[in-house]
């Protein structure tokens, strides 16, 4: 295969996997913009809320099952037969969480909070499936499953809407419906052996060692945005929060296009584990510039669109500086992520996860002392993605410069090692246990 050739698949590989994230992110793209119109900010607030923590569940069981089926041999019986386990264990607990913190953590009905259960179960299950047609780089069935989510949701509300008023239950209930029409149309897509039943003894203990670190690293961040919007909500109101996140809903594209691109380089780097660390790394460093340039792009493009294309999208008015500190963020994200991602793959999930909780907390306690000292809800995204940074920065440093220098150090040692060896210093039996 020619330079070129390589060049042209890798391109298409990244754009498929893009026009893949796309797609998922714009039906809750849809989901949330229609909810910014038909109920209001303060309705929005709440919402978002509540989106965010099962975001936040899909996080945590996607990173312990989906990504430990990603790099782990998900072909041997007893890693499958551990992965379909431990999935179930994970629904039935986030079934009873989201059941829980609605009913006590907000103003939902009990028919509400059962609703608001079952659109957590369904979101997480059809998230597994798109992890599943990740792992095997089929992309484009990825976005048939996202378009059926997308028309199915936005079928059911704009109905109700036609047909009465719309609420917070109308929403849920687009969601399940979409979710389960895209878990079909993605569990009926799927290669016959990825969908092979897995009987038998199962490896509990080994996806367990890899997938509890990735389950906490992903859910260090959608955490991050649940804490951050109830101290908006907390310390500011709901409408602040609506405000907040009308103004992230706008920024979402530039967001999109780096969760796009993240998902193509984990299923890259966990398929090419076998290369050299420091061709690795020089892969990461040349993907990171990349993704920085092109969300500088995003963000210059949505700044200059704002005056009429924030009205369009949201309905209303949006303030300039929330919405630059969003493109900000996704900035910082597209600097920091590949490099977690990249030490995850090479088993270093335990300090990635060290790093991003400390810069989780750090992002939040900035974000409380800006909302403390200014009141103003406009600066929280800014503070937010100093954190972001700190933590790419950290990674990038000491994480992975760990790796390369213990390679060096191996090789070194190997080296002078064969020499002593070539030289006839070592004895022919110490020779070969060295």
């Amino acid at each position: 295969m020619s330079a070129i050739t390589a060049s042209i698949l890798r391109i298409r590989g990244v754009g498929t996997a893009t026009i893949a994230q796309a797609s998922q992110s714009a039906a809750g793209f849809i989901v949330t913009m229609l909810a910014a119109r038909l109920l209001g900010l303060e309705a929005l607030g709440l919402f978002s809320l509540l989106y965010g923590a099962f975001i936040l569940a899909t996080g945590i069981v996607s990173g312990f099952v989906g990504d430990s089926l990603m790099v782990l041999d998900r072909f041997r019986a007893p890693v499958r037969a551990a992965l379909l386990r431990w999935f179930a264990v994970l629904i039935v607990f986030v079934a009873a969480a989201s059941f829980g913190f609605s009913l006590t953590g907000t103003q939902l009905t009990p028919g509400a909070a059962a609703l608001y259960a079952l659109a957590a179960v369904s979101y997480v299950c059809e998230d597994l499936v798109r992890r599943n047609h990740m792992a095997t780089l089929t992309f484009g069935r990825i976005v048939v499953m996202d378009l059926a989510v997308l028309l199915t949701s936005a079928a059911v509300i704009l109905g109700t809407y036609w047909l009465g008023n719309v609420s917070i239950e109308t929403f849920l209930m687009a969601i399940i419906a979409g979710q389960v029409i895209g878990l079909l149309v993605g569990w009926f897509t799927l290669p016959k052996a990825e969908r092979a039943p897995a009987p038998g003894p199962a490896a509990w203990r080994e996806v367990a060692s890899y997938g509890s670190w990735r389950a906490a690293l992903q859910g260090l961040r959608p955490g991050q945005l649940t804490l951050t919007r109830l101290f908006v909500i907390a310390l500011i109101s709901l409408t602040a929060a609506g405000s907040l996140e009308a103004a992230r809903i706008y920024a979402a594209p530039a967001m999109l296009l780096v969760s796009g691109v993240c998902s193509y380089l984990f299923a890259s780097m966990a398929r090419n584990r076998t290369a050299g660390l420091k061709q690795q790394l020089r892969t990461t460093d040349q993907a990171v510039t990349r993704l920085v340039l092109t969300t500088v792009a995003c963000t210059i493009c949505g700044l200059l669109l704002l005056p009429w294309g924030g009205p369009l999208i949201t309905g209303h008015h949006l303030s300039g500086i929330a919405v630059s500190g969003w493109l900000v963020y996704s900035m910082a994200v597209a600097m920091s992520t590949p490099y977690g991602l990249l030490a995850s793959v090479l088993e270093r999930a335990r300090s990635v996860f060290v790093v991003r909780f400390l810069d989780s907390l750090l992002s939040l306690i900035l974000v409380a002392a800006v909302i403390l000292v200014s009141g103003d809800y406009r600066w929280v995204p800014w503070a937010a993605a100093l954190g972001a940074l700190a933590g790419g920065f950290a990674i990038r440093r000491w994480v992975l410069g760990a790796l390369v220098h213990e390679q060096q150090d191996s090789i070194c040692i190997r080296e002078e090692t064969q020499a002593l060896c070539e030289a006839g210093s070592i004895p022919e039996k110490e020779e070969r246990f060295s």
